[in-house]
This record gives structure tokens, C-alpha cells and sequence, in this order.
């Protein structure tokens, strides 16, 4: 669909209005992502020996595979949240059936990355962008990694540019969110995960403007 594009302003109004609106049970959840996935992996990169051992490797695998399998679970959670539907902690790890689709998905969309990093940055950004919303076709249509990965591509066709600026929005609200003591990706996180979704389902109903009526604020 051509002349698509994406109104960050009420995109994120948006959001925010969804976040105030489970507050308590949004920022329990992601205490509980950031305890069980992101301290893990933060203190053991922190800690990690200079001269890695077999149980450091294995370690390091074991945590990587449960800060991407709390992550579905998260990105599920901000999903079914902008549409007010029913959620749980549970939530944050029943998702056995998805994730083995989600963990070849995550694994091939950051190969790619990797080699764009190595052919001067800009195909990686490509990358990043056209192939962003894999995890919402395998929790959605409980679509295979590569299904997933080429619907991401094809529906993002026309926003290019426009998804650019809202990943770098994206990011330098993390990056602030980090800055303030580490604590502030509590809520900046939830809130730009949201947004995605959003413009996920904007995407999915083939709405030409971003967020679609369904999606604007009250």
C-alpha cells in the first residue's frame, strides 16, 4: 500500500495511554523480565572470564536462550494489552509452542545484522527495519521462522523511511531510559514495545495511516 505513514505523536499518545492504563501490572512485569533476563546477562558479561571455559560457554548459552524466551512472552504481553485483552504473569512463560520458531527467527534476523554491521552499517539498519515484526506473525499466526520473517519484509515495504525514525525514536528513549541509573528501561521499554505493536496491527488491517482509527487516542 503506497503513501503509508506513521504519525509518531498519537502513535506514542497512544501507547502511553495503554501503559497508564495497566501501570502497575505493566511495570510488575517488566520488573520481573528485567530481574530474570537482562541482571543474568548484565553480571555475567560483567564478570564473564577474559579466557572463556566450557561451563562460561554453556552458561552464556543458557541465559541467552531465557532472556529470548522471557522476551516473547513480554512482546506478547504489550500486544494483547493494546487491544485491552485479558493477560497474565503467566503470560510472560507459556509460550513453548512459539518459541522454537522465535529462537530461529531471533537467530537468523541477528546473523543479519551482524554481517550488515560488517558491510558498513546501513544494510544492517535495513535489516532491522524490514524484518521487525517476525515475533508478531509467529505469535499471531503461529506462522515458521522464515513465513515470518518474509511477511515482516513484505508488509514493511512502504515504511522504510518512516520506520527508521521511529526506530531511532525507539532507541534514544531506551538509551535515556538506561542513562537514569538503569532503572528507566522500566518504563521506557514497555511503552516502545507497545508502539510496535501497534504499528504492527496498523500494518496487519492495511491501514494507509499509522496508528489506524482503532489504534487513536481518546
Amino acid at each position: 500500500m503506497p503513501n503509508q505513514s506513521i504519525d509518531l505523536v498519537q502513535l506514542f499518545k497512544y501507547s502511553f495511554g495503554k501503559y497508564k492504563k495497566y501501570l502497575s501490572f505493566v511495570i510488575g512485569i517488566m520488573t520481573t523480565y528485567y530481574v530474570l533476563a537482562i541482571i543474568p546477562q548484565v553480571y555475567f558479561l560483567t564478570y564473564a572470564p577474559a579466557n572463556p571455559t566450557t561451563e562460561s560457554q554453556i552458561l552464556s548459552g543458557v541465559l541467552t536462550v531465557l532472556q529470548l524466551y522471557l522476551s516473547l512472552g513480554f512482546i506478547k504481553i504489550m500486544l494483547w494489552l493494546i487491544d485491552d485483552k485479558y493477560v497474565e504473569v503467566s503470560d510472560l512463560f507459556n509460550n513453548f509452542r512459539p518459541f522454537l520458531s522465535y529462537f530461529v527467527a531471533s537467530f537468523i534476523y541477528m546473523i543479519g545484522i551482524t554481517i550488515g554491521i560488517f558491510l558498513l552499517v546501513l544494510p544492517a539498519i535495513f535489516i532491522a527495519i524490514r524484518f521487525l515484526f517476525y515475533p508478531y506473525f509467529i505469535l499471531i499466526n503461529n506462522d515458521t521462522a522464515i513465513a515470518a520473517l518474509q511477511k515482516s519484509y513484505y508488509i514493511t515495504q512502504n515504511l522504510t523511511l518512516e520506520l527508521f525514525l521511529f526506530g531511532t525514536t525507539v532507541v534514544s528513549l531506551n538509551i535515556i531510559g538506561v542513562l537514569f541509573f538503569g532503572i528507566g528501561i522500566i518504563f521506557t521499554y514497555p511503552l516502545t514495545t507497545m508502539a510496535t505493536a501497534v504499528i504492527y496491527k496498523s500494518l496487519a488491517g492495511n491501514s494507509k495511516n499509522i496508528p489506524s482509527e482503532s489504534y487513536l487516542p481518546s
